[in-house]
């Protein structure tokens, strides 16, 4: 499967267990480099920490209640 395909469930992530494909790196979700790009998109990138691989994908979390702020995409 592509890694742009994938996208995982933010409620389990920490605890998913992820390889690389580039360069064998073996962890968990919570290892791993989240990039967020200030919400031009729906969705946070996954990246490999040892590579920078792509990974997959985290959908952005905006459950974070009413008159709250997300740092990257603004009010919620």
């Amino acid at each position: 499967m592509n890694a742009k395909d994938i996208i995982y469930d933010q409620r389990t992530f920490d605890d998913k267990h992820l390889t690389c494909p580039r360069c064998g790196w073996d962890g968990t979700g919570s290892e791993t480099h989240v990039a967020g790009f200030y919400g031009i998109s729906k969705f946070k990138e996954v990246l490999c920490p040892k590579c920078s691989e792509y990974l997959g994908n985290l959908p952005r979390d905006r459950s974070y209640g009413e008159g709250k702020l997300d740092s990257q995409i603004g009010p919620i």
